[in-house]
């Protein structure tokens, strides 16, 4: 399962990729916690470059969009806890940073039940706790702990659009993509300013017949 991030959704929304988005992750469901779709209701008021994304979120595909709840049940408390060593309530009043905790804490509850989860995000504080946890995740089910077959990863923007383009995203237009990444690179600081930089311009992620 994919759990997103409020700046992957950003990026894809603003720029009217939801296709590309939908291909990146094979059709399968995004979940978002419920911190997160609140984050992209109401950041356009403060950062006015992701309007478009606020005006496309209600369009986007209820069947490919799962909401997940952010109760503060005791489970969440102790994960909160053991994350971000921080309790619950305290992190939930404070809006920086709420949307990517909240994917993370989502994140490692499903991997520790046994579902194999990939936490999509750009930002370096958030890459550096799922980094950890997913290797602390590793060292529990080493003891015997959890349910068997969970695991946590990493995916980014620029890996989402690795897999939109390998799974034919962009109309398999190297120049459409260049446009829509040029886009993309101009909303924030957390993607290369060129795709050249981000990996994304040759084969690989391209067929080698493909026309630049």
């Amino acid at each position: 399962m994919h759990i997103l991030d409020t700046g992957p959704i950003f990026k894809f929304l603003t720029t009217d990729c939801v296709p590309e988005l939908l291909c990146a992750l094979g059709h399968n469901k995004i979940h978002v916690p419920q911190a997160v779709e609140l984050e992209v209701l109401h950041t356009p008021d403060r950062h006015r470059q992701f309007e478009h994304a606020r005006e496309v979120w209600p369009r986007f595909p209820d069947r490919f969009r799962v909401i997940i709840p952010d109760a503060a049940t005791e489970e969440l408390r102790q994960c909160c806890r053991a994350v971000l060593g921080m309790e619950f309530e305290d992190m939930y009043a404070e809006p920086k940073d709420r949307g990517e905790h909240m994917a993370i804490l989502h994140g490692v509850l499903r991997a520790r039940s046994g579902e194999q989860v990939v936490l999509v995000c750009d930002e370096t504080a958030g890459i550096n706790v799922i980094k950890r946890q997913a290797k602390v995740l590793l060292a529990a089910q080493a003891r015997g702990e959890h349910v068997p077959g969970g695991s946590i990863q990493h995916a980014d923007t620029i890996q989402l659009l690795r897999w939109a383009i390998e799974g034919g995203g962009f109309n398999g237009s190297r120049r459409q993509f260049l446009t829509k990444y040029k886009a993309m690179a101009a909303l924030d600081s957390s993607l290369p300013l060129t795709a050249k930089e981000a990996g994304l311009t040759k084969s690989p992620p391209w067929p080698p017949d493909v026309k630049r």
